[in-house]
């Protein structure tokens, strides 16, 4: 079974210049948008590949109506 690592992150906000926590977990390539992005310890969720369906938002699943 092939896992799939999800963390929260750390990143500086490129308007403010302050340092931000991430709301949701990501992986590295989603957090890969936010310029200077670290993992936060202890943040770690592994996730089985084909049973996690992405609900970050933006994301339309099949059973929602156009």
């Amino acid at each position: 079974m092939k896992l799939v690592e999800y963390w929260r992150w750390r990143y500086r906000d490129p308007e403010t210049g302050r340092m931000c926590r991430s709301g949701i977990h990501m992986t590295q390539e989603q957090a890969g948008q936010y310029a200077d992005a670290t993992r936060i310890d202890g943040t770690l969720l592994m996730v089985p590949a084909e049973d996690f369906a992405d609900t970050t938002p933006g994301v339309r699943h099949p059973i929602e109506p156009d």
